[in-house]
Protein backbone atom coordinates (compact mmCIF):
# COMPACT_ATOMS: atom_id res chain seq x y z
CA UNK A 1 0.00 0.00 0.00
CA UNK A 2 1.37 3.41 -0.80
CA UNK A 3 1.40 6.37 2.29
CA UNK A 4 -1.75 7.48 0.96
CA UNK A 5 -3.51 4.27 0.88
CA UNK A 6 -2.15 3.87 4.28
CA UNK A 7 -3.22 7.15 5.32
CA UNK A 8 -7.03 6.62 4.10
CA UNK A 9 -7.15 3.64 5.49
CA UNK A 10 -6.31 4.96 9.09
CA UNK A 11 -8.39 8.08 8.30
CA UNK A 12 -11.64 5.77 7.88
CA UNK A 13 -10.96 4.01 11.22
CA UNK A 14 -10.05 6.76 12.96
CA UNK A 15 -13.66 8.56 11.75
CA UNK A 16 -15.52 5.10 12.72
CA UNK A 17 -13.81 5.05 16.05
CA UNK A 18 -14.34 8.73 16.43
CA UNK A 19 -18.67 7.93 15.71
CA UNK A 20 -18.76 5.02 17.88
CA UNK A 21 -19.60 3.40 14.62
CA UNK A 22 -18.04 -0.28 13.76
CA UNK A 23 -14.46 0.54 13.22
CA UNK A 24 -13.83 -3.33 13.04
CA UNK A 25 -14.79 -3.46 9.31
CA UNK A 26 -10.60 -1.83 8.91
CA UNK A 27 -9.42 -5.07 10.57
CA UNK A 28 -8.37 -8.14 8.67
CA UNK A 29 -10.33 -11.17 9.75
CA UNK A 30 -7.25 -12.31 11.24
CA UNK A 31 -5.78 -9.01 12.75
CA UNK A 32 -4.24 -9.44 16.14
CA UNK A 33 -3.29 -6.98 18.94
CA UNK A 34 -0.30 -7.67 20.73
CA UNK A 35 0.64 -6.23 24.40
CA UNK A 36 4.18 -6.26 23.64
CA UNK A 37 4.89 -5.52 27.58
CA UNK A 38 3.49 -8.66 28.29
CA UNK A 39 3.26 -10.90 25.26
CA UNK A 40 -0.92 -11.24 25.46
CA UNK A 41 -1.92 -11.79 21.77
CA UNK A 42 -5.92 -11.07 21.20
CA UNK A 43 -6.81 -12.33 17.42
CA UNK A 44 -9.66 -12.09 15.71
CA UNK A 45 -11.67 -8.87 14.21
CA UNK A 46 -14.53 -8.85 16.70
CA UNK A 47 -12.02 -9.84 19.68
CA UNK A 48 -9.72 -7.10 19.18
CA UNK A 49 -12.42 -4.62 18.32
CA UNK A 50 -13.82 -5.88 21.70
CA UNK A 51 -10.32 -4.79 23.43
CA UNK A 52 -10.08 -1.93 21.69
CA UNK A 53 -13.25 -0.18 22.95
CA UNK A 54 -12.46 -1.88 26.44
CA UNK A 55 -9.39 -0.41 26.60
CA UNK A 56 -10.63 3.05 25.53
CA UNK A 57 -13.04 2.77 28.46
CA UNK A 58 -10.32 1.83 31.19
CA UNK A 59 -7.61 4.41 29.29
CA UNK A 60 -9.51 8.01 28.70
CA UNK A 61 -8.48 11.17 27.99
CA UNK A 62 -5.98 10.37 25.42
CA UNK A 63 -3.64 12.84 23.88
CA UNK A 64 -1.54 11.67 20.46
CA UNK A 65 1.60 12.94 20.30
CA UNK A 66 3.21 11.52 17.36
CA UNK A 67 1.38 10.21 14.57
CA UNK A 68 3.71 8.46 11.53
CA UNK A 69 2.30 7.08 8.43
CA UNK A 70 4.58 4.82 5.98
CA UNK A 71 4.01 2.38 3.64
CA UNK A 72 1.88 -0.38 5.22
CA UNK A 73 2.81 1.36 8.35
CA UNK A 74 1.53 3.45 10.86
CA UNK A 75 3.36 4.54 14.13
CA UNK A 76 1.21 6.58 16.94
CA UNK A 77 2.51 7.60 20.10
CA UNK A 78 0.98 9.03 23.17
CA UNK A 79 -0.25 9.18 26.93
CA UNK A 80 -3.59 8.97 28.39
CA UNK A 81 -5.07 9.03 31.87
CA UNK A 82 -6.03 5.68 33.86
CA UNK A 83 -9.47 4.80 35.21
CA UNK A 84 -9.53 5.66 38.18
CA UNK A 85 -6.91 8.21 38.01
CA UNK A 86 -4.15 7.75 40.00
CA UNK A 87 -3.05 11.10 41.15
CA UNK A 88 -2.91 12.56 37.64
CA UNK A 89 -0.79 10.25 36.50
CA UNK A 90 -0.49 9.30 32.78
CA UNK A 91 0.68 6.25 30.92
CA UNK A 92 2.74 6.52 27.75
CA UNK A 93 2.06 4.36 25.05
CA UNK A 94 2.73 3.59 21.42
CA UNK A 95 0.99 1.71 18.80
CA UNK A 96 2.48 0.22 15.62
CA UNK A 97 0.00 -0.59 13.15
CA UNK A 98 0.18 -3.09 10.31
CA UNK A 99 -1.50 -2.94 6.93
CA UNK A 100 -2.29 -5.04 3.63
CA UNK A 101 -4.80 -4.49 1.16
CA UNK A 102 -6.60 -1.38 2.98
CA UNK A 103 -6.81 -3.57 6.34
CA UNK A 104 -4.89 -3.51 9.63
CA UNK A 105 -4.14 -7.11 10.02
CA UNK A 106 -1.86 -6.73 13.00
CA UNK A 107 -1.45 -4.00 16.24
CA UNK A 108 1.27 -3.85 18.52
CA UNK A 109 0.70 -1.95 21.72
CA UNK A 110 3.90 -0.66 23.86
CA UNK A 111 3.69 1.04 27.32
CA UNK A 112 0.79 -0.28 28.76
CA UNK A 113 1.97 -3.73 30.29
CA UNK A 114 0.10 -5.35 32.96
CA UNK A 115 -2.28 -2.01 33.70
CA UNK A 116 -3.79 -2.60 30.09
CA UNK A 117 -7.70 -4.56 30.08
Amino acid sequence: MSTDSTQATMDRYFDLMGRESDFGVCYSSDVTWLIADTGEVIAGRRAVRDYVVALHATFVDSHTRRYLVGDDHVYLEGDCAAVPSEAGDRTCFCVAYDLVDGAITAMRCYGLGARSV
